[in-house]
């Protein structure tokens, strides 16, 4: 126990688990916290972090699999499954230099049941809900588990729970997919990348690299506007120090008709630019043109850049800062093409404090009287990893359709809840079955929903999209 002292390892007293008590941690099994985990780790430190904002950190996937799992093959396949993934057995320490991560070794992965045999459809889903959704403490508990809830003859819910700071949205596609590969007996034949590896190749850096990164980000920054009069401050409010105050969080799903998104992504590629270029651009135009702003800052999300990450569960995303001037046109063409050729640049200069969130570097630029959090453009499903996936009907279609497994029937269950976005107001795309559209998800203190449905018109004028209907999500 004198190494965990000497590291600082907090957290009290933890759940037991079959993984068993916490090893003597030496210092060569300590690696450091990535940015997407001192995000978690920074943000549940500040005073000012609400539970509604720990609430989002949580990410889950629920199946109802009928007539009911066979727990010797499902015990089977979950140890298999974190003997892969060692992010899934990580917790973390504090260290003299901040935080670091290590991983338990594999072992046999307690696996929470609940009998719920006895409630109703409605009480049975609305407990299935609430366990998908319980908050995660980073200190003293598992950061990824997974929880049968027996509902009798109606069949058992199956939930994988993680932790933000373990995983991210491709990382749980990764590990569902996995997981049923286990299950039903496919051989899985790449490695998966570990957290040694991963912060060997993805966190270290030359000293030469990390100049010319850093003479790049200084550069980009130079001239970052400062916060313009919309949303809390022109309310005379100080802006959302990075999400972590008291907020009411929104979301206004926008549906446009399939044909003028399908024009307008036509039109997109034959300007050589993506149509997801075009949708952020038409954003962040509105934005300027409805409120009379000719610059703005905004951040964007940037997460699996290379194929080596193709096999790591862990979470790997950055956010940086960029700039935005408007046109003053009706072509946004060139504006699109400029957008995304800065996105590009951003994420061949990564990592960089420039690019994560809740740190020394945000607070400089908030000191300066930029916001870096006040906007954002955002495509959070990973689509790609969807798309490729052997399981891809089931993991992309909509809660409430059936699909045969063997002897089994699997249905994924609706469990998502919304809290707050991580910014004041953030353009998300977004990848249903029957719509095409997008969100605005946004502090409801910063604006009122008459400002949403004014600005969701602008963009849709901006675009040329036929508006279908604007309405609460």
């Amino acid at each position: 126990m004198g190494d965990e002292k000497a590291l600082g390892l907090r957290g009290g007293k933890s759940r037991k688990r079959a993984l068993g008590t916490a090893p003597t941690i030496l210092k060569s099994d300590v690696f450091p916290a990535s940015p997407a985990q001192l995000l978690c780790l920074n943000r549940n430190a500040d005073p000012l972090c609400t539970e509604d904002t720990r609430l989002r950190w949580v990410l889950s996937h629920a199946v109802l699999v009928r007539p009911r799992v066979d727990m010797r093959r499902l015990q089977r396949a979950c140890d298999k499954l974190f003997a892969r993934h060692d992010i899934l057995r990580a917790r973390f320490v504090e260290t003299a230099g901040g935080y670091g991560v290590c991983t338990e070794p594999a072992g046999t992965v307690a696996i929470r049941r609940i009998d719920l045999s006895d409630h109703d459809e409605d009480a049975f889903r609305a407990r299935v809900t609430a366990e998908a959704n319980a908050p995660m403490p980073l200190w003293d508990g598992p950061l990824a588990e997974l929880v049968v809830l027996h509902g009798g003859q109606r069949g058992d819910a199956v939930v994988w729970r993680a932790h933000h700071a373990v995983t991210d949205g491709f990382g749980m596609v990764l590990i569902v997919e996995d997981f049923f590969k286990y299950l039903i007996g496919l051989p899985i034949h790449t490695k998966a990348m570990t957290v040694a590896e991963y912060s060997a190749r993805f966190l270290k850096q030359t000293p030469a690299r990390a100049k010319e990164i850093d003479a790049f980000w200084r550069e980009k920054h130079r001239h970052l506007p400062k916060a313009p009069e919309i949303g809390r401050k022109a309310k005379g409010m100080e802006p959302l120090w990075y999400n972590l105050g008291k907020a009411v969080g929104k979301r206004c799903r926008i549906d446009v008709s399939q044909n003028s998104m399908a024009r307008l992504t036509e039109q997109a590629h034959r300007a050589g630019v993506g149509s997801t270029a075009t949708l952020f651009v038409g954003f962040l135009e509105a934005l300027c043109r409805l409120y009379d702003t000719e610059r703005l800052a905004y951040t964007t999300l940037i997460a699996r850049s290379d194929p080596a990450l193709s096999s790591f569960a862990g979470p790997h995303y950055f956010d940086p800062v960029l700039p935005y001037t408007a046109v003053g046109s009706d072509d946004l063409t060139r504006a699109a093409q400029a957008l995304q050729a800065d996105i590009a640049l951003a994420n061949e200069h990564l990592p960089s404090e420039a690019a994560a969130v809740a740190n020394a570097y945000e607070k400089g630029l908030v000191a300066a009287g930029i916001f870096p959090r006040q906007f954002s453009v955002h495509q959070p499903r990973p689509t790609a990893r969807m798309k490729k996936s052997v399981f891809s009907s089931g993991i992309r279609s909509a809660p409430g359709t059936e699909h045969r497994l063997g002897p089994y029937v699997l249905c994924r269950m609706t469990v998502a809840t919304f809290t707050r976005s991580r910014c004041d107001l953030r353009f998300a795309l977004r990848e249903t079955q029957n719509s095409t559209g997008f969100d605005l998800e946004y502090d409801g203190i910063s604006y009122d929903d008459a400002e949403i449905s004014r600005l969701a018109a602008q963009v849709c004028d901006l675009l040329d999209l036929d508006l279908v209907s604007s309405s609460p999500a």
